[in-house]
């Protein structure tokens, strides 16, 4: 296995997508947060940071931004007033609809030149690998 190729892989993928996402108007890390805020509800900024492996510090500014420019919104949760709970709006769901799933796409495009057994058999072999990871990742 070479990681070049992976790492080739991943490079060709943020080609794709980095011109539509910019003209969406976020960054890369703000396309990943609001991604992410559009298929999950009422996230925390560390729910955030841990699911999307990012740092606390970059997540925060990222936060800060979208929600200057009311792509999210913060409110403080009634239960923990030190969490605040955060939402995509509807201007920020409007503003990414169109890149959501941007990598996905690509990923589609280019394995169309595998068969549909092929496809299958790929994604399971990346679940595997990324348990793997994870269960490495943790020791």
């Amino acid at each position: 296995m070479d990681f070049n190729t992976i790492n080739l892989l991943l490079k060709y993928a943020k080609e794709y997508g980095h011109a539509k996402i910019r003209e969406a108007g976020v960054s890369d890390t703000e396309h990943q947060i609001s991604t992410f805020l559009y298929f999950h509800a009422d996230a925390y900024q560390d729910m955030i940071a841990n699911s999307l492996m990012l740092d606390k510090t970059t997540v925060a500014k990222a936060i800060l931004s979208l929600e200057e420019r009311g792509l999210i919104k913060r409110i403080q949760n009634p239960d923990n007033r030190r969490k605040n709970i955060l939402n995509i709006t509807d201007a920020g769901k409007k503003a990414i609809a169109h890149v959501v799933g941007i990598y996905d796409e690509w990923l589609e495009n280019i394995a169309s030149c595998l068969s549909n057994e092929e496809k299958e058999q790929f994604r399971g072999y990346c679940a595997r690998l990324l348990e793997k990871a994870k269960e490495l990742s943790s020791k």
